[in-house]
C-alpha cells in the first residue's frame, strides 16, 4: 500500500483544520441567524395574534358566523397573516371546531383539537409550533393566544404565516457563508502549501540519505539543515552511520560463521532461551522435526512443537548443570521418527555462571532402530522356523533309534518324515541364500539386465505352477496381448512370478480360477497375480513381504511354504528397481503386482 508524503500530511492537515473552523463558524452563524429570525417571527406574529384576540373577543357573542368569519377574512388580509377561529368548547360546538378562516372556508377544515398550539392555548398559555400546513402544502409559523371568557378558555385565536421569506433569507446567508469559506480556505491553501513546501524538502533530503544509509551505503554523509531539528536527525543518523558500519561488519562475520558451522552439521541444532524460546535452529532440526526455521525461531517450544519428550528435554537442561541425554520418537506426517538428544547450557562466555539458554543436539537414529528391530524379528523368525524341522527330524530320528527300525512300515514312513524336514530345511535355507544374494546385487548393482519379452517370461513361469494348479483343478488365465520388451533378468522374473502364482495356487480353493495379466503402461510395467482364495486382512498388508511374516503360520507350514517367497519378490522387484504392491479383501481373494520400470 502507498503511503502518503509528509507535504500531503502537512497540507491536507493545514486544509483540515481551515475547513473545520470555517465550517464550525459558518454552522454557528447558520444556526444563531435562524433561531434570530425564527424568534423575530414568533413575537411579531405573537402580537398580531393578540391585537385580532381584542378585536375578535369582544364580537363572538354578538355576531353572526358569517360576520364573524368576514371580519376574520379581514383583518388576515390587513395583517397579511393566516387567522383562524377554533372553538374552545361553546355551548353546541365541539372542541377543535373551525369557527373562522381568513383562507378556507371553515366546513372545509377539519377539527383542530390535536394541534399542539391548540392544546398549549386550551392551557391557558400561548402556543407555538412549526410545521408543514396540510391545507396550504408550505411550511408555516402558528401562533395560538386563549379568549377567556368567566375564567375559562371559550375559543382560541391562531394566526399563522408561512416561512417562506426566513428561509429565503437564510438560503442566502448560506450563500455568503459559503463563498467566505472558499475565499479563506483559498487563502491558507497557497500559505499552507508553501509552509509545507518547505518543510517537506529538509525531510525529503534526510529521507533520501537515510535510504542510503540503509541500503548499506554507510560512507554517505547527509546534509545538515540550518533547522535545529532537522539537523539534530541528520547529525545523528551520520554518527549512526559510523558506528553501525562498525557493528554490522563484526555481526555479519560472526553469523556467517556461525551458520556455515551449523548448516554444514549433520547433527540436528536447536537453541533455545532461558524462557524456552528458539533461538536458532539449523536445517538438519528443522528436517527432524518438520518445522520451518523462519517461523520457529523467536517462538517457544510448546508452540512449535508438541512433544513431551522433546519439552523435558529442554526444562531439565535449563533446570540443571548436568548434560542431559535422551532418546525420543517425534510424530512426522504418519510415521514415528528416533531422535537421540543430548542437552546442555548455552553460556555467553565461559566465565558466565548464569546460562543464557540451552543447546539441544539431536540425532537422526530412526533407521539404527529400524534395522534391530528388523534384525530381532529376523534372528527370532529364523529361529524358529529352523526349529520346526529340526525338532521333527530329531524326534523322529529317536523314535527310530528307540525301537521303530523294528517295524519296517513305521520305519518308512518315519524316514519318509525325516526326508520332507529336511527338505523343507534345505527349501529354508535356499531362500536365505537366494535373499543374501539378491540383497548384496542391489547394494553392489551388479544385476545383469537384457532386453527380453516379458510376456514370454511371464508364460513360462505360468507352465511351471501349471501342474500343482492342475492337481486341484485351478485354471490360471494369462492376459498378455502383445509382446512388451524390457530390460530384465529373465531367470530372477521368471522365479518372482512363479513364487506369486504358486502361492495364489495354494491359498486357491479347488475349482477357481487364478488371473496372470500383464499390463505396459508409459512409464511401468505391471504383472499381476489375482485369486479367488480367503484374502488377507487390511492389518497384515504392510508386512507381507517380510521374511518369514504369516498371516496364519500353521496353514503356511502346511502348504508347504518358508516364509521366504514373497521377501524373495520383493527383493527382485527392487533389483530391477521395481516395486511391489498388494491389495486383498477377506472372503474375496488377493491381486500381487509387480512394478517394473519401462526404462
Amino acid at each position: 500500500m502507498r503511503r502518503p508524503r509528509l507535504f500531503w500530511r502537512l497540507y491536507a492537515t493545514y486544509l483540515v483544520v481551515i475547513v473545520l473552523c470555517t465550517a464550525a463558524v459558518g454552522f454557528y452563524a447558520v444556526r444563531s441567524a435562524r433561531s434570530f429570525y425564527v424568534l423575530h417571527t414568533e413575537r411579531e406574529l405573537q402580537a398580531r395574534a393578540q391585537l385580532v384576540r381584542e378585536q375578535v373577543a369582544a364580537q363572538i357573542g354578538t355576531q353572526t358566523p358569517e360576520e364573524l368569519e368576514a371580519l376574520v377574512r379581514r383583518l388576515g388580509a390587513a395583517s397579511d397573516t393566516r387567522i383562524t377561529l377554533i372553538s374552545g368548547g361553546e355551548p353546541g360546538l365541539p372542541v377543535g371546531a373551525v369557527l373562522a378562516d381568513s383562507d378556507s372556508a371553515p366546513g372545509d377544515m377539519e377539527n383542530h383539537r390535536d394541534r399542539p398550539e391548540f392544546k398549549a392555548a386550551l392551557d391557558g398559555r400561548v402556543g407555538v409550533s412549526i410545521r408543514r400546513s396540510p391545507t396550504l402544502g408550505v411550511d408555516m409559523m402558528y401562533v395560538a393566544v386563549p379568549i377567556t371568557e368567566d375564567g375559562r378558555v371559550a375559543s382560541v385565536v391562531r394566526a399563522a404565516i408561512p416561512l417562506t421569506t426566513v428561509n429565503h433569507a437564510l438560503n442566502d446567508l448560506y450563500w455568503r457563508i459559503g463563498l467566505s469559506a472558499l475565499l479563506v480556505a483559498a487563502l491558507a491553501a497557497l500559505i499552507g502549501w508553501y509552509v509545507s513546501r518547505r518543510i517537506s524538502r529538509q525531510m525529503r533530503e534526510i529521507k533520501v540519505g537515510a535510504e542510503r544509509l540503509a541500503g548499506g551505503d554507510f560512507a554517505y554523509k547527509l546534509f545538515v539543515p540550518r533547522t535545529e531539528e532537522f539537523a539534530a536527525v541528520a547529525e545523528s543518523l551520520n554518527h549512526m552511520a559510523e558506528e553501525l558500519d562498525d557493528q554490522i561488519g563484526t555481526l555479519t562475520r560472526e553469523r556467517n560463521e556461525r551458520e556455515a558451522v551449523l548448516s554444514s552439521m549433520v547433527e540436528g541444532v536447536l537453541a533455545v532461551d532461558t524462557e524456552e524460546r528458539i533461538i536458532a535452529v539449523n536445517a538438519a532440526a528443522a528436517g527432524l522435526i518438520d518445522v520451518e526455521p523462519a517461523a520457529a525461531e523467536g517462538r517457544t517450544i510448546q508452540e512449535v512443537l508438541r512433544n513431551p519428550d522433546l519439552q523435558r528435554v529442554v526444562a531439565q537442561t535449563l533446570s540443571g548443570h548436568e548434560l542431559v541425554e535422551a532418546d525420543i520418537v517425534v510424530r512426522v506426517g504418519s510415521q514415528d521418527r528416533y531422535l537421540q538428544a543430548n542437552g546442555t547450557l548455552l553460556r555467553a562466555n565461559d566465565d558466565d555462571e548464569s546460562p543464557v539458554g540451552a543447546v539441544v543436539v539431536l540425532n537422526d537414529v530412526t533407521r539404527l532402530k529400524r534395522l534391530e528391530a528388523v534384525r530381532r524379528d529376523f534372528v527370532a523368525n529364523v529361529s524358529h522356523e529352523l526349529k520346526t524341522p529340526v525338532t521333527s527330524i530329531k524326534g523322529f530320528a529317536e523314535t527310530l533309534e528307540d525301537g521303530a527300525l523294528d517295524d519296517p512300515v513305521m520305519a518308512h514312513r518315519f524316514v519318509r518324515i525325516i526326508a520332507g524336514q529336511a527338505d523343507r530345511l534345505n527349501s529354508i535355507i535356499g531362500d536365505l541364500l537366494a535373499l543374501s544374494t539378491l540383497e548384496q546385487r542391489e547394494n553392489e548393482q551388479r544385476l545383469t539386465l537384457e532386453e527380453a519379452d516379458v510376456c514370454d517370461v511371464v508364460h513360462v513361469a505360468v507352465d511351471v505352477c501349471e501342474p500343482k494348479a492342475q492337481a486341484k483343478s485351478i485354471a490360471i488365465d494369462v492376459s498378455c496381448a502383445s509382446r512388451v520388451l524390457a530390460a530384465v533378468n529373465p531367470p530372477l522374473l521368471e522365479q518372482a512370478v512363479v513364487n506369486l502364482v504358486d502361492n495364489a495356487v495354494k491359498y486357491s480353493p479347488e475349482g477357481s480360477a487364478v488371473e496372470v495379466a500383464l499390463v505396459a503402461a508409459a512409464d511401468e510395467i505391471v504383472i499381476s497375480v489375482s485369486d479367488h482364495g480367503p484374502g488377507i486382512s487390511r492389518e497384515h498388508l504392510p508386512r507381507l513381504f517380510e521374511r518369514f511374516y504369516r498371516v496364519d503360520r500353521a496353514r503356511s507350514r502346511d502348504l508347504g511354504g518358508t516364509g521366504l517367497g514373497l521377501a524373495i519378490v520383493k527383493h527382485i522387484a527392487k533389483a530391477h528397481g521395481g516395486r511391489v504392491s498388494v491389495d486383498s479383501r477377506v472372503g474375496e481373494g488377493s491381486t500381487f503386482r509387480i512394478h517394473l520400470p519401462r526404462a
